[in-house]
């Protein structure tokens, strides 16, 4: 067992090497609490509170999409109809495998199945359509993440609005860092915070599925290690800033969502111009002049050089990655919607095929809604 003990301890000491984690001027000694100064610094362990914290979100969903929103969408009368498929045991098992047939599995399955290629094709339609969740589902699970969304920046506005870092990012880094007092406010914003992202980074694989599931995979993985990373060196002070700044916008595209289930165009409109306007000024000024800047140049200059300083950076410009690229989708919805008048199909929703016969039916009610179609091209 000596081996195995001898195993762990080098494991360890090069997992948490200070050499690589910190500045020169800093040891891990620092990061130790003391009860006779009052300040309570960050520990790794506290990160195990996020467990029981994401499983109390999961099960707050859920009563709040059965108690809440699932009875007002019924007063409002949202569509609750999922579609169903002629039931074909033969086609059925061919889709199982192949879902997505190509030309050659078609011909195949014309051969095998006696069935024309048009009524096969239409079958795949039907079938791939009851896969797809009906509007209460969309809309029960959008009422969930605005709410949350609004609750948690009304509370993060909360917590920061009298602190000293919040308009001087500066501080963040001055004040005897590390011995920086984390107060219980900001333990629980960031255990909050966690536990949400990681019931996301789960439940979007059974959530309404979104044509960017992978670059919100990408940013739930991001955003998770960066709240860790930033809680285990006690960089809480800036971490609660990256929170509440990515927190302001997220809200109103929910909302600009729900009003649309709801036929309410106007306040559709309304919420997505807005979300659209402070979604710019958020992430693509305010993110790199107030929180780039300080942790690429002002952190070095303060602490000294450490090496684990790209790897913050490094996860916090793959956000900014993530902001342009999305804010390119919201430009081209934002730009249908207002000088062409349409939006060939919901950018992210999962949009309902339907029947070439179908088509010229479906194209008058885009006309009508294309001025709202837009907001779904794009939630965080």
């Amino acid at each position: 067992m000596e081996w195995l003990y001898s195993v762990y301890n080098r494991t360890q000491d090069w997992l948490f090497s200070e050499w690589f984690w910190l500045p020169a001027t800093i040891h891990w000694k620092d990061y130790k609490n003391s009860p006779s100064d009052g300040v309570y610094i960050a520990q790794p362990r506290d990160l195990l509170y996020c467990i029981p914290v994401a499983v109390a979100i999961f099960f707050i969903r859920r009563l709040f999409e059965r108690f809440i929103a699932y009875p007002y969408g019924l007063s409002k009368s949202i569509s609750t109809k999922v579609h169903r498929c002629p039931q074909n045991a033969q086609l059925e098992s061919l889709y199982r495998r192949h879902p997505y047939p190509t030309e050659a599995q078609l011909k195949a399955w014309n051969t095998n199945t006696d069935l024309s290629n048009r009524s096969i094709q239409r079958w795949l339609r039907k079938r791939r359509n009851q896969d797809r969740p009906s509007t209460m589902d969309k809309f029960t699970e959008t009422a969930w993440r605005g709410t949350y969304y609004l609750s948690i920046l009304i509370y993060g506005v909360v917590v920061l609005w009298d602190k000293p870092w919040l308009s001087n990012p500066r501080k963040c880094w001055l004040d005897n860092y590390p011995r920086q007092h984390t107060p219980d406010s900001i333990f629980w914003y960031y255990m909050i915070s966690l536990g949400f992202y990681l019931t996301l980074l789960f439940s979007q694989f059974v959530d309404v599925k979104r044509t960017d599931f992978w670059q919100h995979f990408v940013h739930h993985i991001a955003t998770i290690f960066l709240i860790c990373f930033s809680w285990m060196l006690n960089l809480t002070r800036m971490g609660s800033l990256v929170l509440c700044l990515h927190d302001v916008v997220d809200w109103m595209l929910e909302y600009a969502k729900l009003n649309r289930y709801l036929n309410n165009t106007r306040l559709c409109d309304f919420f997505f111009a807005m979300f659209t306007v402070c979604w710019f000024v958020t992430r693509l000024v305010m993110y790199p002049y107030y929180i780039l800047y300080t942790t690429a140049v002002e952190a070095t200059e303060i602490l000294g050089y450490a090496r684990s300083i790209f790897l913050f950076n490094g996860l916090l410009f793959l956000l900014q990655i993530l902001h342009i690229l999305w804010f390119g989708i919201i430009s081209h919805a934002a730009y249908k919607a207002v000088m062409v008048g349409q939006v060939e199909k919901d950018i992210r929703s999962c949009s309902e095929e339907s029947d070439s016969s179908d088509a010229g039916e479906k194209n008058r009610g885009h006309q009508a809604n294309g001025r709202t179609n837009g907001v779904h091209g794009h939630s965080e």
